[in-house]
């Protein structure tokens, strides 16, 4: 079984991308949303667990087999106060998880695949294999995210990845969070210290383990939303793989990291 897991959260809605964290926001991505990553799985035997950062009360239908929702705060438990609070949030989601194999969609992704496209066996073969720990969105720039020196190592995007659920070690997760003085002391200092979760898993992973597979427009398409419109999700699901496709070829293609203004 793949453990679905998305994190969803009620702050206000906006269709530009503001400061850090603010991102791109629309209650589609609660609802239409959370339907086109489980149609993009839609062969598979799957769960679906929705974790919502509860911001503003709401009175959408979301679906899903699992749903929680989490008053927004930013402390891990009861006692330690951590300023990564969607990090947390990630990685409650996260601890849910039955499925011998997770995926993780942030909330504002889109994920589009051809009927016939066995992408995902192919995925669980390299995972089962132990080529990779993670497997991310389609990148530019595979085998990595992006080509920047100053990064020497990979990082194992929340955005999507795919992994078994045995590589996520909670307890060290936690631990690594909790402190970049255990994080880089273990793992080793970095020119760039960025300790968050999706940077944690790659260095726990180490050198070679995550993978950014190259884009294949011809089978598939993973990307985010750097403008967003009302209704567009809902229109696509309803769609085949070729009206996305051209939808997106219209938007301008998908640019850095993973992006598609809605047009």
């Amino acid at each position: 079984m793949i453990s679905l897991v998305i994190n969803v959260d009620t702050r206000p809605e906006k269709d530009s991308q503001g400061r850090m964290l603010d991102g791109v926001r629309s209650r589609d991505f609660l609802t239409d949303g959370v339907i086109n990553k489980k149609n993009f799985f839609r062969d598979s035997v799957i769960e679906t667990i929705v974790y919502v950062d509860e911001h503003e009360d709401h009175d959408l239908q979301i679906p899903g087999d699992t749903v929680v929702f989490s008053k927004h705060r930013e402390y891990f438990g009861t006692e330690h106060y951590f300023p990564k609070f969607n990090d947390m949030n990630f990685l409650q989601a996260l601890m849910l998880a039955r499925g011998e194999y997770v995926v993780h969609f942030d909330g504002d992704m889109a994920a589009f695949r051809q009927s016939n496209a066995p992408v995902i066996k192919e995925w669980l073969d390299l995972l089962k294999a132990g080529t990779y720990d993670y497997i991310c969105y389609p990148s530019w720039w595979s085998p990595v995210a992006v080509t920047d020196p100053t990064f020497d190592y990979a990082w194992a995007s929340t955005r999507f990845f795919i992994c078994r659920r045995e590589t996520l070690d909670y307890t060290e997760i936690v631990k690594c969070l909790q402190s970049d003085e255990y994080l880089y002391g273990k793992y080793g200092d970095r020119q760039r210290r960025c300790p968050w979760l999706e940077h944690v898993l790659g260095l726990i992973a180490g050198q070679g383990k995550v993978w950014y597979p190259p884009m294949d427009f011809n089978r598939y398409m993973i990307f985010s939303w750097s403008k967003y419109i009302n209704g567009t999700l809902a229109r696509l699901n309803g769609g085949s793989y070729e009206d996305a496709l051209a939808y997106v070829k219209q938007a301008g293609g998908i640019t850095y990291p993973c992006d598609v203004r809605a047009h």
